[in-house]
């Protein structure tokens, strides 16, 4: 067995692209040193915020959650744990109680809204009215759209200042990777480790979201919780596979293998050329609002709105 680089110790954690092994105890500590980097490096939190952590009873919202659970006595920032249930059979109702586990062993509680509530239709009967050809759409469309606007519902009736997403290192390189692939490097302009700026306003006075775990892989996130006997439920979404995220996933995690390091060099990449912020002025020229929620929209609809329309008819 190897031994920690650090404190000798035996190592549970191998970190490829570093070369290094490492003990339970010290991989935690570089864990939660990454999630400071990036408080320090972006201003994520501040003494008074109200901090809505979108939880979903997986790895990198588990990890997240323990992790902010320990920054904010030390901030003084308060956590709201909030999950969204799309309400897919087999998978979320697996991951709940997993979330509320984890939520009542750091004292929290956890608020739960669901598509259902939101626009009468879980998941699972929006795919069912797809797959019938009663509406058109990948299912990942539709539940990216409401999954934002539970989160941004959910900031807005408990007064919170942030919405923190777990986000990792792999989700932005994977995002900066499909923008281009797609031909749209546009919306990398719209995308960053926070969209809070100093006049959140330009956002359309929409919470910002910010990701604290941008220094932290997908791997190391679950390592996180293993290491740190968190409850996470491991299964995937059965309707990824329509996603073309999942492509670029792969595509990605092949990469690294054969070449150690390809996801930070990406990550990197992303930061330098913008500082990890979404571009206010860009943002700010295209924002309009919804004629029937008042949302960020970019014509008389926002998404959602659109969506709940659809399911109407």
């Amino acid at each position: 067995m190897p031994a920690c680089v650090h404190c000798g110790k035996p190592a549970v954690v191998a970190l490829d692209y570093a070369n290094i092994d490492l003990c339970g105890l010290c991989f935690t500590c570089l864990f939660e040193r990454r999630v400071w980097k990036a408080n320090r490096e972006f201003k994520l939190f501040k003494r008074g915020d109200r901090v809505v952590v979108g939880v979903s009873g997986g790895k990198d919202s588990s990890a997240m959650l323990f992790v902010l659970s320990k920054m904010a006595g030390q901030i003084g920032f308060e956590i709201l744990p909030v999950l969204v249930d799309e309400g897919i059979e087999g998978y979320r109702n697996k991951a709940i109680p997993l979330a509320e586990q984890l939520c009542e062993r750091l004292g929290l509680q956890l608020k739960i809204h669901s598509y259902k509530q939101a626009v009468g239709k879980s998941m699972d009967e929006i795919v069912q009215l797809r797959d019938a050809g009663k509406i058109r759409g990948k299912s990942c469309s539709f539940c990216g759209v409401l999954r934002r606007r539970a989160l941004d519902n959910a900031a807005v009736e408990l007064k919170a200042t942030k919405i923190a997403v777990g986000h990792n290192a792999d989700d932005v390189a994977q995002t900066f990777l499909m923008n281009l692939l797609r031909g749209e490097p546009q919306r990398n302009e719209r995308f960053g480790v926070t969209s809070m700026h100093e006049q959140s306003t330009d956002f359309g006075g929409v919470v910002p979201r910010i990701r604290p775990l941008v220094f932290n892989t997908e791997k190391e996130a679950a390592e996180y919780c293993l290491v740190n006997d968190l409850p996470f439920y491991l299964g995937d979404c059965p309707y990824a596979v329509e996603a073309f995220r999942g492509e670029v996933k792969d595509f990605l995690n092949n990469v690294e293998e054969k070449y150690p390091g390809t996801k930070f060099n990406l990550l990197h990449s992303f930061l330098k050329e913008k500082g990890g912020q979404a571009s206010p002025a860009k943002e700010k020229a295209v924002v309009l609002k919804c004629a029937k929620c008042n949302s960020p929209a970019s014509g008389e609809l926002c998404k959602a709105c659109e969506i709940a329309e659809l399911l109407k008819a």
